[in-house]
């Protein structure tokens, strides 16, 4: 039985060992995709300068609260 641990756990830090090693392979490459390139073009067309949003409040002014008292 405990030849069978021993077994596991050399396996298991193999497993680890593999992943460990091949965990960026696939992000090298990532923003040549075409999804990649599309989402930065969607996000920048849904941005907005800052200033074109602030005076949204000063000239929609909202109704004063009632008084709980």
């Amino acid at each position: 039985m405990w030849a069978f641990g021993i077994g596991f756990a050399v396996l298991s830090l193999v497993a680890c060992g593999i992943a460990v090693a091949t965990y960026n392979e696939g992000a090298t490459d990532f923003k040549a995709t075409p999804a990649y390139k599309e989402s930065i073009q969607s996000r920048e067309l849904l941005e907005e300068p800052e200033g074109s949003n602030s005076d949204v409040f000063e000239l929609n002014p909202t109704e004063e609260a009632p008084s709980l008292e």
